[in-house]
């Protein structure tokens, strides 16, 4: 058995608190390290980033994905690339629904002429840096933290996800992106997600958006021990989870109810890339859909 699922097993094996304390010491562990990891890799970071490395995060706040600079400039080229595919313009304005440390943000800064930005999310620390590193520079790039609650992620958020309104008017974006969302939102918290898509989302705007979607492929290979992801604890009716205590560490979505859930909302969706996550030979690890209102 390879060691990564040996460590699986006995994470596993462990009772709720003991869960909570081993990811409690790996956290700590991992953001030690990147701390020193940041010290010696001013240099790096410049030779990648060359003028954008100011507005580049240390290696201890990326907490949004890999912390690697290297794989922190492909992420964010891959977003605005499918991007670009789907349409965006130099006009846009943009909304972007969990927007991290800035992994997708930087590529479009020199792009956006005439366009604007909006961020929002739920992590002070990506807001912060955000706000300070790359508004002074963009004016028309914007950050805001918001108050929504979760499980693992913000459990002192005071606002429910089923209950938050985007603060931003009806029709007011052209695009709309979502990586890394609705992989940590239940059934229930989605929809209502959804619903506030379609209120801010222009006629004829377009939006992509990252998940975890359940069908009988991803399913099967799920079973056959093939996935990076065990969803197998069912919360609802339409989601499953990888964590029995219902943590949104990763959540997976019947895919059928996904595209029924925009449908009902009148936008469009089609998906157009599925993962890596469950096993398949792809060049991107979650699935990703295009939506159009």
């Amino acid at each position: 058995m390879a060691m990564d699922s040996v460590i699986r097993s006995v994470y596993h094996s462990l009772p709720p608190q003991g869960q909570m304390l081993a990811r409690q010491a790996r956290s700590i562990a991992n953001e030690s390290r990147d701390v020193v990891r940041s010290i010696f890799s001013q240099r790096l970071k410049q030779s990648i980033f060359g003028d954008m490395a100011p507005m580049v995060p240390p290696l201890y706040l990326m907490r949004d994905g890999t912390r690697d600079y290297v794989e922190f400039k492909q992420n964010g080229l891959d977003a605005f690339r499918r991007m670009l595919d789907f349409g965006l313009q130099p006009t846009d304005r943009i909304l972007d629904i969990g927007s991290g440390i800035g992994r997708k943000t930087l590529p479009l800064v020199d792009f956006l002429v005439g366009g604007s930005y909006e961020g929002i999310d739920p992590i002070a620390s990506h807001v912060k840096w955000c706000s300070e590193k790359i508004t002074p520079r963009y004016s028309n790039f914007r950050f805001q933290k918001i108050d929504v609650w979760g499980k693992y992620y913000n459990p002192k958020g005071s606002i429910k996800p089923s209950e938050y309104i985007f603060p931003f008017r009806d029709g007011e974006f052209d695009f709309v992106i979502l990586g890394s969302v609705f992989t940590h939102m239940f059934s229930t918290d989605m929809q209502h997600y959804v619903d506030e898509i379609a209120r801010v989302l222009k006629r004829g705007g377009k939006g992509l958006i990252t998940f975890f979607l359940l069908n009988p492929q991803s399913e099967s290979l799920m079973a056959e021990g093939k996935s990076t992801l065990n969803m197998i604890y069912e919360y609802d009716n339409h989601s499953k989870a990888c964590d029995p205590n219902g943590l949104e560490t990763a959540v997976g979505h019947q895919e059928h109810f996904v595209l029924e859930t925009f449908e009902r909302r009148g936008i469009k969706a089609d998906v157009t890339e599925r993962g890596s996550w469950c096993g398949r030979a792809a060049n991107y690890y979650q699935d990703i859909i295009r939506i159009t209102r």
